[in-house]
């Protein structure tokens, strides 16, 4: 088995294992003759110091092992089709999938996908109330995030009184 080797060197060891010369595979990656043999020399001090030529049919010899594995055991995953909407799609039998919308969606507007909305599984019931945006709702939205603030602030005096 090769050991991990960057990109570079990989790029390197392909040319090598195709029996290119240092100067051929230096003007074919734009780059000099010293820094091809740098690369050729750090995957052969990986591998045990083994000669050029045994890197390349190392290298060649693993590449035909890949393509025959890879030929062997061709991918044979599918796609899932999840129903779009539907009465399977509400929650029906034991086969079906749910969809539900993301807690606090309204009906007619696309939902916005940014991760903060709740989930149906963590409140019980029908949660239609987070769902209204009425100016009743925004107020006691506002007091909630301010009592909690305010809460967080004296448990941090506390704590850093009996602290220092």
């Amino acid at each position: 088995m090769l050991p991990q080797l960057t990109e570079k060197q990989r790029e390197v060891l392909v040319q090598v294992a195709d029996n290119r010369t240092s100067k051929e595979i230096a003007a074919l990656l734009g780059i000099s003759e010293s820094a091809v043999n740098q690369r050729i020399e750090m995957i052969r001090a990986r591998l045990g110091g083994i000669p050029r030529g045994q890197l390349a049919r190392l290298y060649r010899q693993e590449l035909e092992n890949f393509q025959r594995i890879s030929a062997t055991f061709p991918p044979t995953w599918q796609k899932i089709q999840l129903p779009e909407t539907g009465p399977e799609s509400e929650g029906g039998g034991s086969e079906s999938i749910s969809l539900p919308g993301p807690v606090g969606s309204q009906p007619g507007r696309a939902p916005e996908r940014n991760g903060s909305q709740l989930s149906s599984a963590s409140i019980p019931g029908e949660p239609s109330w987070l769902t209204r945006d009425t100016t009743g709702t925004a107020v006691v939205r506002g007091v909630a995030i301010t009592a909690l603030i305010l809460l967080g602030m004296i448990v941090a005096a506390i704590i850093t009184s009996l602290i220092g």
